[in-house]
């Protein structure tokens, strides 16, 4: 240390330093474990993208993550990040039991990930400390009656440490290589209703396109993804209403047709009962 402190040289300006640009500050964080691979693709399933950030590590059990219309093989060590009102979901767990550490936040600059976008990260000896550094002042916060202004700030400190640990890392792997088909079903489904948007699609539209049965393709698609068809492509379209209603100023009616429902009507019940809101109240909430 004594060699190093020689080393700094004196500054030419005492008053231009490193670090011009505010540092992003992660806020309302949550963290949570998935344990089961029913929980997991349910609670996927339920809860349609969002505004908040998903920072997600795999402890144990490989998968596949779907994000738009990405699929990656997810393997212990690894990390990903799903930014807000990305579609994702996860399919051919290995096991039914597995340990994915979940962190979501908020994050008001987002092109502060951006960098972490469509990729799987195998994290390094820095990554997991920063991760483990995590866990622990979340168990402090939770171990007292209030968490207090320093501990919360030592959470959002260390977030902030791990988001820094995993751009450093860049991307390992990107693309569809070694998936199996049940993944690449996902992914064509994805596609499809990509490519459809602004159409009622139903079960039997996907089923005629593939060259399938209606059965057939919900056997198979159920088995890969753990959830019905039909309640994945009602996920697909609220997950497409919610980012609409959030990032634009579309009537209720174009958000309707553009995420697929046949009326503004329909859409307006479906929305409110899946979200326990009006689409006009979603949009104003923030």
């Amino acid at each position: 240390m004594a060699t190093m402190l020689r080393q700094i040289a004196e500054p030419e300006d005492y008053f231009t330093g490193v670090g011009r640009e505010p540092l992003p500050t992660p806020l309302e964080v949550l963290l949570f474990v998935r344990t089961h691979r029913r929980t997991l693709q349910q609670e996927a399933l339920q809860n349609p993208s969002h505004h908040r950030c998903v920072l997600v590590f795999n402890l144990e059990t490989a998968g596949n993550v779907h994000i738009d219309n990405h699929v990656f093989r997810f393997r212990p060590g690894q990390a990903v990040v799903v930014l807000p009102y990305q579609f994702h979901h996860f399919s051919h767990l290995a096991s039914e039991n597995l340990l994915w550490l979940f962190c979501t936040f908020v994050m008001r600059e987002e092109s502060f990930l951006g960098p972490l976008r469509d990729m799987v990260i195998s994290g390094d000896a820095a990554v997991a400390r920063a991760r483990d550094e995590l866990v622990e002042a979340w168990g402090r916060i939770q171990d007292e009656s209030a968490g207090g202004l320093t501990r919360d700030q030592e959470l959002q400190a260390g977030l902030t440490r791990l988001l820094l640990a995993l751009k450093r890392m860049g991307p390992h792997s990107m693309g569809t290589g070694g998936i199996r088909s049940g993944g690449v079903l996902l992914q064509r489904v994805n596609r499809q209703l990509s490519a459809w948007r602004g159409r009622v699609v139903t079960v039997a539209d996907l089923a005629a396109e593939f060259g399938q049965s209606e059965s057939q393709l919900r056997s198979v698609f159920r088995a890969a993804a753990g959830v019905p068809l039909g309640q994945y492509i009602h996920n697909y379209r609220i997950n497409r209403a919610m980012y609409l209603l959030r990032r634009g100023d579309q009537p209720i009616a174009e958000v309707a047709a553009d995420a697929g429902f046949g009326s503004p009507q329909s859409f307006s019940r479906a929305f409110k009962k899946t979200t326990g809101m009006s689409p006009r109240t979603y949009r104003e909430r923030e």
